[in-house]
């Protein structure tokens, strides 16, 4: 596999370093020479990328991605193909995978899994949501950054749930793979809560729950064993964290939550339980700022998320985790209510997706009176249309809480660009720039335009496409190589190395062409591209006769000979035709050794 490094991707990225290597795909370190920030870069291997249904299925990231809006997301920025290196452009994020920090630390805290997992689930919750489950789902996917952010990356193999969800093989890695995947490559979003089941358990004990020696080996054990306590590993668990991740790993995923917004709903009523009851877990610290007249009430879960992983680094293998500062007060039954029927319960946004504005607004009424509205461009909503809200659906939220309401106005139209005489690299950039993304690019000749220049692509009628679409693009090869006078096997091997294929040649006659040199090139369709099949049209050299001798010759014996030779016969005579067989030609029309034009008239004369 080839390193880009050092190369720059659509006149744009500027390629920097190898981040990761896997499978499918290489992901680089490089920088947005345009927008002058740093990126990460995934690119298709180059074996890969020549597939037009695996190249399909990797740009299906980005677009199922760019519909998904969220803060423990990891951000999808662009896509593109530079010379058959096919990538999309990801947020760059600093820092460690939940991986390191397992590998490092073993078993981690109830307070760090809490935050996990609130982040991972709040990222599912946004994708189960919009009908995307992500599939692949493991600590290498969970990335902590260094300003302390979580977000959950990689939906390569993500799927839309209106699509076929059975694959009908296994995809992810095992170890985190649902049973009924393993047995039927049958994904849904309960597979997704499965997945993050597993990471939990790892998370509460340092290990996963099946070992093997093989793949096979511990895909047979989510088949015909049930996940046990984590309680049997590391007894100092907690105990409402384990029956959670017992819930979540079921078997059965009907017994399970059936998505992520359910499970996340499990964790924060575990939260704030143990936020009112377990006051004796509390730890109480000197203030950060000095001003130990002033202290802050935190609850024991309410761990801040842009912090909690600052300065975690493979470098410093040592976890720095954020130490809450917190009062023990006595909360008492208040706390309770608060959290239970108070101002303090936590009720999840409505999905309103679809609704009109006033039907949205009625079902969100019941949750709080500070509604907003701000009207949005989207290609998949119709004008009027609710796109979604803000804080998204399926996110926990106390009563009262400000929503913005997003109303879709249509979408946003214009004009593609003039690409005609560009090159690649050029137009791809004037693409981009436009805010449309790049379609498929193909190659074909045209004797019109320069090779490796754009002659036809979407929209260069200058009719308005909607932002965002798909621009397709066809790139001239030059003319098709000129073989008219060359011999026939020489014509067809300059064909060949111009990438075509020759199929069985036709004959005809020709005035002007020497007999078995080439007349033109005849292809079989309207475009002809690499690959196209063609058939050569050769000469039978000029249609025409020489005129043999025929006088002494019999009537019948020189009839049948000038008409073997394409020509038409007149005979005169005054014999009747019973008598050709004996009486003989005196004369002819044309002399003998003329040069006659096949289909001409002879005339014979017996007298």
């Amino acid at each position: 596999m080839s390193n880009l490094t050092g190369k720059t991707l659509s006149a744009r990225y500027l390629i920097q370093d190898v981040v990761a290597r896997g499978g499918m795909s290489t992901v680089y370190l490089a920088k947005d020479l345009r927008l002058d920030r740093v990126v990460a870069i995934k690119v298709i291997h180059p074996h890969l990328a020549s597939d037009p249904v695996f190249r399909d299925k990797f740009f299906r990231e980005a677009r199922m991605i760019a519909k998904v809006n969220h803060a423990n997301l990891v951000n999808i920025y662009d896509q593109g193909d530079d010379s058959g290196n096919a990538y999309i452009v990801l947020e760059y994020v600093q820092g460690i995978t939940l991986r390191d920090a397992l590998r490092d630390s073993g078993a981690l805290t109830t307070e760090q899994i809490v935050q996990v997992s609130k982040a991972v689930l709040s990222a599912l919750s946004q994708a189960h949501s919009n009908g995307i489950v992500h599939r692949d789902l493991k600590p290498e996917n969970v990335l902590l950054s260094d300003d302390g952010r979580i977000k959950v990356t990689d939906f390569g193999l993500a799927r839309e749930l209106s699509a076929d969800t059975d694959t009908g093989s296994l995809v992810g890695t095992v170890a985190y793979l649902a049973p009924e995947v393993i047995k039927r490559g049958k994904t849904q979003t309960q597979s997704d809560i499965y997945s993050y089941g597993i990471m939990l358990f790892e998370m509460l004990t340092g290990k996963q729950p099946f070992s093997g020696t093989d793949a096979i080996q511990i895909a047979m054990m989510h088949t015909t064993s049930r996940v046990g306590s984590a309680l049997n590993e590391n007894s100092a668990a907690s105990r409402e964290l384990d029956e959670l991740m017992l819930y979540c790993t079921e078997p059965d995923a009907s017994n399970r939550p059936q998505n992520a917004i359910l499970a996340l709903r499990a964790l924060e009523k575990i939260s704030a339980a143990k936020a009112t009851t377990n006051l004796d877990e509390t730890l109480v610290l000197d203030d950060p700022h000095g001003d130990l007249s002033f202290t802050e009430v935190i609850a024991d879960f309410d761990v801040p998320t842009d912090t909690a992983f600052e300065g975690y680094s493979k470098k410093s293998p040592v976890t720095k985790w954020l130490v809450a500062s917190i009062l023990a007060l006595s909360l008492g039954s208040f706390g309770g209510w608060w959290f239970g029927a108070g101002p303090g319960a936590l009720i999840a946004i409505p999905n309103v997706s679809d609704k009109t504005q006033s039907q949205a607004i009625n079902s969100l009424q019941t949750l709080t009176e500070d509604i907003d509205v701000r009207k949005v461009f989207s290609s998949t909503f119709a004008e009027g249309q609710v796109v979604g809200t803000e804080p998204p659906a399926g996110i926990p939220v106390t009563k009262g809480t400000p929503i913005t309401l997003l109303v879709s106005k249509g979408k946003e139209m214009a004009v593609v660009p003039d690409l005609l005489g560009n090159e690649l690299v050029t137009a791809t950039a004037k693409i981009v720039g436009a805010r449309f993304s790049i379609g498929a690019v193909s190659e074909w000749f045209n004797a019109d335009y320069p090779l490796g220049s754009v002659y036809a692509y979407s929209g260069d009628d200058k009719t308005e496409l909607a932002v965002g679409s798909a621009i397709e693009m066809k790139i001239s090869l030059g003319a098709i190589p000129v073989v008219a006078g060359l011999k026939e096997e020489v014509a067809k091997a300059a064909l060949e190395v111009a990438g075509l294929s020759v199929r069985k040649s036709s004959y005809q006659f020709s005035d002007s062409i020497a007999k078995g040199d080439v007349i033109a090139v005849a292809p079989d369709e309207v475009e002809v591209g690499k690959g196209s099949t063609v058939k050569l049209v050769v000469s039978k050299g000029p249609n025409t006769v020489v005129m043999p001798k025929v006088v002494g010759e019999t009537i019948l014996a020189a009839q049948g000979l000038l008409e073997s030779l394409g020509l038409e016969v007149l005979i005169d005579t005054r014999w009747l035709s019973a008598d050709y067989g004996i009486k003989r030609v005196t004369g002819a029309s044309e002399n003998v050794g003329a040069v006659i034009k096949v289909g001409s008239t002879v005339i014979i004369r017996s007298r």
